[in-house]
């Protein structure tokens, strides 16, 4: 390797650890509506649900136009799901929702297209803490119209995937400049939250989920 080759090698790495070192990093804290639903081969009958997201947040510009965004969250998000179905002489209608707690990664690359709007693409992940599903089922007889009403909380835990994730996008708009800013993601999961149960059937049905947030810079 030549003399100017290994200088011009020193300079592009001298570059690169300036530019690092120069990067501006904000810290701050972000809060966000969920609603949240599923896709998937068993998710026909889901619904949309309400939930939230809150935690700590950091952006690093890397560029006036690019900017890495992150975080560790914790995410609450429900889906709910309605089915109508007959067994004998009887009609059922069952409505359920699944609770789910999840602590949330998101890397996102935020794009400054304009001044003040920003569009951010990239990838969640996250880490299953906790999973329930609350249904209620009304049978009604065909005979009698006599009609009975059941309800119950099922551990789902040990059927839930201990981790997903998925790809997000987005845009927002900065409020107040490095202080605070709106915006609104779509996150579409990319595995199955669900795993096989004791009986065998492998549930595929992956997360969706929208959400409105604000985040606080301090520094």
């Amino acid at each position: 390797m030549t003399k100017e080759k290994m200088l011009k090698k020193i300079i592009l790495f001298a570059l690169v650890v300036t530019s690092a070192v120069c990067a501006q990093i904000h810290v701050g804290a972000r809060v966000a509506a969920n609603w949240g639903s599923s896709w998937g081969e068993d998710a026909k009958e889901a619904t949309w649900e309400p939930g939230f997201n809150a935690g700590v947040a950091a952006k690093v510009d890397i560029l006036p136009l690019i900017t890495i965004v992150s975080g560790l969250d914790v995410d609450y998000r429900r889906m709910g799901a309605e089915e109508d179905f007959s067994e004998g002489y009887n009609n059922f209608h069952r409505n359920q929702i699944q609770r789910l707690w999840y602590l949330d990664v998101p890397v996102l690359a935020r794009f400054n297209i304009i001044p003040l709007v920003y569009v951010d693409a990239g990838f969640v992940f996250g880490l299953n803490l906790s999973s329930d599903l609350y249904y209620e089922e009304t049978g009604t007889s065909m005979k009698t119209g006599h009609s009975e009403k059941v309800s119950d909380d099922l551990d789902y835990s040990r059927i839930t995937n201990t981790l997903v994730w998925g790809v997000s996008v987005g845009a927002g708009f900065s409020v107040l400049p490095s202080v605070m800013d709106v915006d609104f993601r779509i996150i579409m999961g990319l595995n199955s939250y669900m795993k096989e149960d004791d009986e065998g059937y492998d549930t595929t049905v992956r997360h969706l989920h929208m959400q409105l947030g604000v985040a606080f810079w301090f520094l």
